[in-house]
């Protein structure tokens, strides 16, 4: 990390010093909050980048970033931000962000740690994506990545938009420095100026690293090409790697249909999550999320955005993995979503789940390890809500109930376990007179899985411009 620290700031200067002039955008907040609980309610923490303590305290956080500029064919970007927080439970200082980026016609390059893009303007409970939302930390490395390309002598009827990036996972984990590759692969058609229809596939695999009870795991190329192309493991992988394939491979199947209106966008998406093959060959419908989004691009007035979406994720494509007595036969169901036999610390990142965060890890243990996921069989229902009060206070507004099952292999006692959470989030106006923004935010959880529980946050942030002249 200090020599991707280093050789950050030494490129970043590089590119200064040659560049034209060029616009930095600074922020800087300062955040309290508290709850009847020790540990904050559920929305309160969610899909906030994983920089967000479990437990009452405050939050200073400060970035400086400097966007593409459009005037030259080769761009570049570059940003750094980080956060400090104390709390009930713990004190830490963050590196959140840290990227440069170059810009190439349809073809971007990521380097670093750095944010996914917001979807459906954050009032979605997966960010659009069951499988990464914005629920937890950045990780350091690259992503190849492009916008949509018109298929030639297809009229721009048919285009395509890839991805190809790996990652290291660097928290403390039960494999520890786990690689992470992920690639993807979107087909859009748009048979009418109006209709685009979204077909896609995305791969995750958790490879190599050291293993604390199976030791340093198999991370040559040769492995790679393997953990790339879903094969089996060779010389030193464990036997459920060589009898199936290198690494905890897991993704989604991705549909969406938008339409686009003169003022508006009327969207629907599906996600289907997969762990191994009967994932991706349908047998475990009907789980995935569900959704229908409307977004108005005049974001003043009283309702601008509203989702619903319908998660389900608890058929998994049966109970059993192998029949009852007869472990020679793969029935290929009990998926166990974001778990895994030799990568147990699962589908999470410093103890948040990288994906849907309706998915629970464990607390960590004595080791401050957590060991996956245990409630992941899950039926849920999501509205959220945004908008502009009278036009001058912006709100937002995240209503979530689930029925919570656990696992098949650990269900939770007296299932289902209902629950709801809220959040109710607004800013006060602006005046001349006050430089700062001033967000407030009311957040609470009620029913039989999370502890019954109200918190409130409060605030203040300011961001600025600054022009650099060559």
């Amino acid at each position: 990390m200090k020599k991707f620290v280093g050789l950050f700031f030494f490129l970043v200067c590089t590119v200064s010093l040659s560049a034209q002039p060029r616009e930095f955008h600074s922020s800087v907040s300062l955040s309290g909050f508290l709850a009847h609980q020790k540990k904050l309610p559920f929305w309160a923490t969610s899909n906030r980048y994983g920089i967000l303590p479990d437990s009452r305290g405050s939050l200073l956080e400060a970035g400086l970033f400097s966007d593409f500029n459009s005037k030259h064919i080769f761009q570049l970007a570059y940003g750094i931000s980080a956060a400090a927080y104390l709390s009930h439970d713990d004190n830490a200082i963050l590196l959140d962000q840290l990227y440069i980026s170059g810009k190439w016609k349809k073809l971007r390059l990521d380097l670093g740690m750095i944010h996914r893009e917001t979807e459906y303007n954050g009032v979605s409970f997966t960010n659009g994506n069951i499988i990464y939302s914005n629920n937890a930390r950045t990780m350091p490395g690259y992503n190849l990545h492009s916008d949509y390309i018109a298929v030639p002598w297809t009229h721009q009827v048919f285009s395509f938009q890839f991805n190809w990036a790996d990652y290291l996972m660097i928290d403390d984990r039960y494999v520890h420095h786990t690689r992470l590759h992920n690639k993807s692969i979107f087909l859009k058609i748009t048979p009418h100026a109006r209709l685009e229809i979204i077909l896609g596939l995305e791969h995750w695999v958790q490879w190599g690293g050291t293993s604390s009870r199976y030791g340093k795991q198999p991370s040559s190329f040769k492995d790679y090409l393997r953990i790339v192309c879903g094969k089996a493991g060779g010389d030193g992988a464990t036997n459920s790697d060589i009898i199936n394939a290198l690494g905890n491979h897991l993704g989604r199947e991705h549909l969406r249909i938008n339409y686009k209106g003169d003022n508006y966008l009327l969207s629907f998406y599906h996600d289907i999550p997969f762990e191994d093959g009967s994932g991706t060959d349908f047998r475990s419908f009907p789980d995935g999320v569900y959704a229908f989004y409307f977004g108005s691009k005049e974001k003043k007035r009283w309702l601008s955005d509203i989702i619903y979406e319908f998660n389900y994720t608890k058929y998994q494509s049966g109970r059993y993995h192998n029949p009852p007595g007869h472990p020679e036969q793969v029935l290929g169901g009990n998926d166990n979503y974001f778990n895994n036999g030799e990568y147990q610390s699962g589908w999470t990142l410093y103890g948040r789940t990288i994906g849907s965060p309706l998915m629970t890890p464990h607390e960590p243990n004595a080791k401050g390890i957590t060991l996956g996921i245990y409630n992941n069989r899950i039926i849920g229902h999501h509205i959220g809500l945004k908008g502009q009060a009278w036009k001058k206070i912006p709100y937002k507004i995240m209503l979530t109930y689930t029925l919570n099952y656990g696992q098949y292999v650990k269900p939770l006692p007296q299932a289902p376990q209902k629950q709801f959470s809220f959040a109710l989030e607004a800013a006060l106006p602006q005046t001349p007179k006050l430089p700062l923004r001033i967000d407030v935010g009311i957040y609470g959880d009620l029913g039989e899985f999370l502890p019954n529980n109200l918190g409130f946050t409060l605030k203040l942030s300011r961001k600025d411009i600054i022009k650099r002249k060559k």
